[in-house]
């Protein structure tokens, strides 16, 4: 064994591995104040990503459509009553205009009204032409727009036309209603 060459450590070399090593074994089990942040925003941070991870799970089940053939039938239904109050409109609106037609058709029938031509003014081709005077009424060329089908009463001169106070004035009624049935949606 004299052969081998053993180097001789110092003691003071052995002394300050001795030292290194408690450090060590020390801060492992007693972690200094950056360790123990460190460690409390590990926590946090796994406490936050647990939190997200609910409130994805909850809008994921939010989201997710149970039954699409259901979602499609309350659709079908909410169209379905809307059809039928439109339905509904389209039949008062006809009863109203039948009703003012044959109103119309009563009121127009039996008398002749007086009716006084009113004077026509002419416009000459010149770009000085005087404006007509005033206090007279022009006759304009152009009537109103007629809709196919419909009629205009020919129009009423102050002295036929009804009184505030008198009774012979026939209103059309009110049209029908739809009977017992509820009605929903926005028209109630």
């Amino acid at each position: 064994m004299a052969e081998d060459d053993y180097e001789i450590l110092p003691h003071q070399l052995l002394a300050d591995l001795k030292y290194d090593i408690e450090a060590l074994k020390k801060r492992l089990s007693q972690p200094d104040s950056k360790m123990q942040e460190l460690i409390l925003e590990i926590e946090s941070l796994k406490d936050s990503i647990h939190e997200l991870n609910t409130v994805f799970q909850k809008a994921l089940e939010d989201t997710k459509v149970e039954d699409p053939a259901k979602e499609i039938k309350v659709m079908k239904e909410k169209i379905e009553t809307v059809q039928s109050q439109n339905e509904t409109i389209a039949r008062g609106m006809i009863a109203i205009s039948d009703k003012l037609e044959d109103f119309m058709n009563k009121n127009s029938a039996p008398k002749s009204i007086p009716i006084q031509k009113p004077i026509q003014v002419s416009v000459p081709q010149q770009s000085m032409a005087p404006p007509p005077p005033r206090g007279l009424p022009i006759q304009h060329t152009m009537g109103a727009p007629q809709m196919p089908g419909m009629r205009t009463a020919p129009p009423l001169s102050f002295d036929d036309a009804p009184g505030l106070g008198e009774p012979s004035v026939d209103f059309p009624p009110p049209p029908p209603s739809a009977g017992g049935k509820k009605r929903v949606g926005l028209f109630r």
